[in-house]
């Protein structure tokens, strides 16, 4: 089981800037025992939390964080989480209870199900002590240094060394080391209705794909396919995406993003929209059949022009040091290597129509969902009419 924790440093020298990425496998919100403690431990320390890293702004706020020596006012720290929490976003919270409802029975202490900042109850409960000991189990090797820009070599180790270097050992070597239970996801759904409001989002997600599934790059050329749509993004009815096409032309909703999540041994492939109240079954009328027609086949247009869109997010995800260091980082702990950007971009190219097919056939056609929904949902089609849709009825 593999999760990463970022650190981010600046290093000046006469030369200019250069920023270094560490990342370290074994924390995240994933291992949150209570709800939000890898949260405020990011809090504390001026870093970001995610689903399987934390992010630090320097070396010494990430030796601070895996010692347990955090310093600053907890209460503090407590009160703004649980602020920001409360003023999520109900695109953001959905995306929370999607994951929730998709990993239900996954074991405390190693769970995609967390909450990605705890809740509000969760966070209260929380203690300096309960910070003390996330770190403990990290060592040595769990950490991956990748450095940019214009930099001291000799410096960066000379920092890392001192900040990190007494990190135990993983051991000799000779040790099988213990694999954790795959995330077992479960089609299902959680609903929360308010007959109050005039709008409702939904997150509809499927199971995807780890960082080394083969799976992987097909999803990421799906889910440009199916593209994202916005009212306010000026483009309207001429957007080129056919789900968003159908949404736009229809008015079934005022957003509509697909996403495409990795993690270390699972994923999720999905969408996730804002609509009024009495267009959630038209929006739902219009998505499915689009998801599924992956599975089927699409237009030669679509798909060269998702490949090309493709390729122009992993050429932005390149674009400056911090990014590039980033990526690097990630790439060494979730693949074992720096794939080259040449190397990235032919992948891309080497896709076919069939592996799309292929891929959406295992992901979509004929599979459980787990959907997660608030706002008023009294039209949003119930769980069996959307799994119903998850297939084509043809003889």
């Amino acid at each position: 089981m593999t999760s990463c924790l970022r650190i981010l440093l600046d290093l000046f020298s006469a030369t200019g800037s250069s920023y270094t990425s560490v990342r370290v496998s074994g924390v995240g919100s994933r291992f949150d025992k209570v709800g939000g403690e890898h949260a405020l431990l990011a809090n504390l320390t001026g870093g970001e939390v995610g689903r399987e890293h934390l992010s630090f702004s320097s070396v010494a706020a990430a030796s601070s964080a895996l010692s347990g020596n955090v310093s600053g006012d907890v209460e503090a720290a407590k009160a703004y989480q649980i602020s920001k929490v409360a003023n999520y976003s109900y695109e953001t919270q959905m995306m929370d209870q999607v994951h929730f409802t998709a990993y239900q029975n996954s074991p405390s202490g190693n769970s995609l199900a967390n909450a990605l900042e705890g809740s509000a109850d969760s966070i209260s409960s929380l203690s300096a002590s309960s910070l003390s000991s996330l770190g403990a189990n990290v060592s040595g090797s769990d950490v991956c240094v990748v450095s940019t820009g214009s930099g001291e070599h000799d410096k960066l180790v000379e920092e890392v060394e001192k900040a990190l270097g007494s990190l135990k050992s993983a051991g000799s070597g000779k040790e099988v080391a213990a694999v954790g239970e795959k995330a077992a996801f479960i089609g299902s759904d959680i609903r929360i209705r308010y007959d109050s409001h005039n709008t409702a989002t939904i997150a509809l997600a499927f199971e995807g794909a780890s960082w080394t599934d083969p799976k992987a790059m097909p999803l990421a050329l799906m889910s440009t396919i199916l593209g994202s749509f916005n009212v306010s993004s000026g483009l309207g009815k001429d957007v080129s995406p056919a789900l968003c096409q159908e949404v736009a032309i229809n008015e079934v909703a005022s957003s509509v993003a697909a996403f495409n999540l990795s993690y270390s041994d699972t994923g999720l492939f999905g969408m996730v929209a804002t609509a009024p109240d009495n267009k959630l079954d038209d929006l739902m009328w219009y998505a499915m059949p689009n998801f599924v027609r992956l599975a089927h086949g699409i237009s030669e247009e679509e798909f060269v022009r998702a490949k090309i869109t493709l390729k122009a997010r992993i050429l932005s995800s390149f674009d400056g040091d911090i990014a590039m260091g980033e990526e690097m980082a990630r790439q060494m702990q979730t693949i074992g290597r720096v794939m080259p950007l040449a190397e990235l971009l032919a992948r891309v190219d080497a896709l076919t129509m069939d592996d799309v097919k292929a891929t959406a056939n295992d992901v979509i056609n004929d599979q459980d969902h787990a959907l997660a929904a608030i706002g008023g949902i009294h039209e949003l089609p119930d769980y069996n009419w959307i799994r119903r849709h998850s297939y084509m009825l043809r003889y």
